[in-house]
């Protein structure tokens, strides 16, 4: 095997590029992640790159490749147990989620710091089978970057009285249809 300080060298430089790819990508924001946790992003393109610089470019050696991914998988699980133990370092790794619609009314800064036009928002709203954003009572940016949105709940009961004036009309409806019908029969 080669000598021990470049051997701890490639170790400590994997580290420090591991740990630069998470900053970068936890600095581009959550909707660079989309549906991919930063964990996963940055173990995603780590394993790419493994593959192509060891099987493909053949740079460095299978054992080095091994051991690379290897240290990865540790980095990674190590991470995780980190976020998972300490609020503080989940906040720091991850992010947190933020508001973008509070009870009917648009946060203007929240949208201007994620980077989220009004246009992107409504089209979120859309899919969601959401037509007014004052039926909203929260709209989140989740850490990982998909949207959530919680309607008001006086909607919701609207939407249900809505629902049951509706069957009463029909059945109102269908009860004159057999008065009717009764009526005809009868003469």
């Amino acid at each position: 095997m080669e000598n021990w300080t470049e051997f701890i060298g490639f170790v400590v430089n994997l580290i420090a590029i591991y740990l630069a790819a998470l900053v970068v990508v936890r600095l581009m924001g959550k909707r660079a992640l989309g549906e991919l946790s930063l964990f996963d992003l940055v173990i995603m393109v780590g394993i790419g790159e493994v593959i192509v610089i060891v099987g493909l470019e053949q740079k460095v050696s299978l054992l080095k490749g091994i051991m690379i991914l290897l240290l990865l998988g540790g980095l990674e699980f190590t991470l995780s147990l980190l976020t998972f133990k300490s609020h503080f370092f989940s906040r720091l790794v991850e992010g947190e989620p933020t508001i973008l619609i509070s009870d009917g009314q648009l946060i203007e800064e929240n949208l201007a710091r994620e980077h989220i036009s009004y246009a992107d928002l409504r089209q979120e709203l859309r899919k969601q089978g959401v037509s007014r954003i004052s039926k909203v009572s929260k709209a989140i940016l989740e850490a990982c970057g998909k949207f959530s949105v919680i309607l008001k709940e006086e909607d919701e009961e609207e939407s249900l009285e809505q629902q049951i004036l509706d069957e009463l009309k029909s059945l109102r409806n269908e009860i004159n249809r057999l008065k009717q019908l009764v009526e005809m029969n009868s003469k």
